[in-house]
C-alpha cells in the first residue's frame, strides 16, 4: 500500500511534466516572436521536449511494472 506521499508525488509528477512541456511551447513563441525562424523554434522546440517525453515513457513503464507487481 502506498504511503499518503507517494500518492500525492504521483500525482505531481504529471501535472509538473504538462507544466514544462506548456513552458517549452510557450518559450519557443517568444523566440518566435522574437524574430528567430519557426523553423529554428521548432528544432529547439523538439530537442527540448525529448527528454521530457523520455522521462513521462520511463513513469509509465515504471508505473506499469510497479503495478504487474501489486497485483
Amino acid at each position: 500500500m502506498k504511503g499518503k506521499g507517494q500518492d500525492i508525488i504521483g500525482k505531481m509528477i504529471p501535472v509538473l511534466l504538462a507544466m514544462q512541456l506548456f513552458l517549452i511551447g510557450l518559450q519557443a513563441k517568444i523566440r518566435i516572436d522574437q524574430g528567430e525562424s519557426s523553423l529554428e523554434a521548432l528544432r529547439w522546440m523538439i530537442q527540448q521536449y525529448i527528454p521530457v517525453l523520455v522521462k513521462i515513457r520511463s513513469l509509465q513503464s515504471n508505473k506499469s511494472t510497479t503495478e504487474d507487481t501489486e497485483e
